[in-house]
């Protein structure tokens, strides 16, 4: 499995392709520095860097922190922020009910590069994937 620009390098975390990135569709709003780190990150081989860089993409993160909004029954809003880590690995959690398509992601960051920065991120995704427990209980 490889990434080319017009593919999707890889379809949970990694689901938007690099073409789509580097000249974004009218209304699909993608900020910078995120955008190029992204496109970057993936041709070089940076997974973990690219799965940063696409949970910031859209601009709704500030510091690495998510701010979350629910409004109660009788009309007031509570907030609450969520780390952007911290979203990835409940995503993946989510993700890894779907065995197979999960073990492929797995496969495509092995190829990461030792140059990654993030690599915790892929390192937590493989920890994830790991647990056979998590795997069949949701299925």
């Amino acid at each position: 499995m490889g990434a080319t620009a017009e593919s999707l390098p890889e379809q949970l975390f990694l689901d938007l392709p690099i073409t789509q990135a580097r000249n974004p569709p009218v209304g699909m709003d993608l900020v910078e520095p995120w955008a190029t780190e992204y496109c970057t990150a993936i041709t070089e081989k940076r997974y973990g860097d690219a799965i940063w860089a696409r949970y910031n993409i859209f601009g709704d993160t500030v510091d690495g922190m998510y701010t979350h909004w629910d409004c109660t029954d009788d009309g007031q809003y509570t907030e609450w922020n969520v780390s952007v880590y911290d979203e990835i690995l409940e995503d993946a959690r989510g993700y890894a009910r779907d065995r197979d398509v999960y073990r492929e992601a797995l496969e495509f960051y092995r190829d990461t590069s030792e140059d990654d920065s993030r690599r915790d991120i892929i390192e937590a995704l493989y920890r994830i994937g790991n647990q056979p427990y998590r795997l069949w209980f949701f299925q």
